[in-house]
């Protein structure tokens, strides 16, 4: 059977937030239950991992399934960490020990895509889409349920497809983040399809530091100590742990680039 090819797109929308585009993927008829062939995920888990409260609304109230299982045997529930989102699977907040909040300490470190949000990649819509008035008001409501249903949403200029929608008037949700999101496949030790581990949703503009705790994050099978290497179509390279700090878009930027982690063990 083909599997829609608007389903990743609706992954990667799902996955950075950007709300008024997984509305217009789920009135185009994307089906919004489709798994990632790599881990599983669907739409409602990237949403409700990320934090994005007002897409795992939408996507509920759109007849997202509440038990898809990924490859973990994890549900969206699993994964929702936010007390917004907790509350809509009627489930008690996660209570994080030792965070940087409990211990009222600065986190040391902040991702780029929450610093420096990139609102042309929030506020786009699918090639080939308009701007719809009942769909921008969907999704004000939804950014701001504790209004009235019925309070009109801010108006918009009218957009040709593909061009940038700016944002409503009202203050965004804390939970709205967007950043510009890459999908990479992650190997071990090989690329072969008998070795690929899954595929996550990275932020270009983050180091290869944090796009190595999101693979930690989101993949399956992660090998404790492990090296990385970039494969650019052709050839394995090794990335030296002294390029960590650099951007994951310097290094992965081509269709064919993938993450190919080595275990040390393996290399001893």
């Amino acid at each position: 059977m083909e599997i829609d090819a608007r389903v990743n797109d609706l992954h990667e929308m799902a996955a950075i937030g950007n709300l008024k585009a997984v509305l217009h993927y789920c009135q185009s008829g994307v089906d919004i239950n489709a798994q990632n062939k790599m881990n599983g995920w669907t739409a409602l888990h990237w949403a409700s991992h990320r934090g994005h409260e007002p897409v795992v609304r939408a996507l509920l109230m759109r007849g997202a399934h509440r038990d898809v299982k990924n490859s973990k045997g994890q549900i969206p529930e699993d994964l929702a960490k936010t007390p917004d989102i907790c509350k809509l699977f009627d489930k008690e907040p996660v209570q994080a020990s030792g965070s940087d909040e409990q211990e009222g300490k600065t986190p040391s470190f902040v991702p780029a895509y929450l610093a420096q949000p990139d609102l042309s990649k929030l506020w786009s819509l699918p090639d080939g889409s308009t701007d719809d008035p009942k769909l921008n008001q969907e999704a004000f409501v939804l950014s701001n349920p504790k209004l009235p249903a019925s309070t009109p949403a801010p108006k918009t200029s009218v957009s040709s497809p593909g061009s940038v929608i700016p944002p409503p008037a009202s203050k965004p949700t804390e939970s709205t983040h967007s950043y510009d999101a890459k999908e990479i496949l992650v190997y071990r030790e090989s690329v072969s399809d008998d070795s690929i581990l899954g595929a996550i949703f990275a932020n270009v503009e983050d180091t290869i530091e944090r796009t190595i705790e999101l693979i930690m994050e989101e993949i399956d099978y992660v090998p404790q100590e492990f090296s990385l290497s970039r494969f650019n179509g052709s050839k394995t390279i090794p990335v030296s742990v002294r390029q960590y700090s650099r951007k994951t878009g310097d290094f992965f930027r081509g269709q064919e680039d993938a993450i190919v982690l080595v275990s040390k063990d393996w290399i001893e």
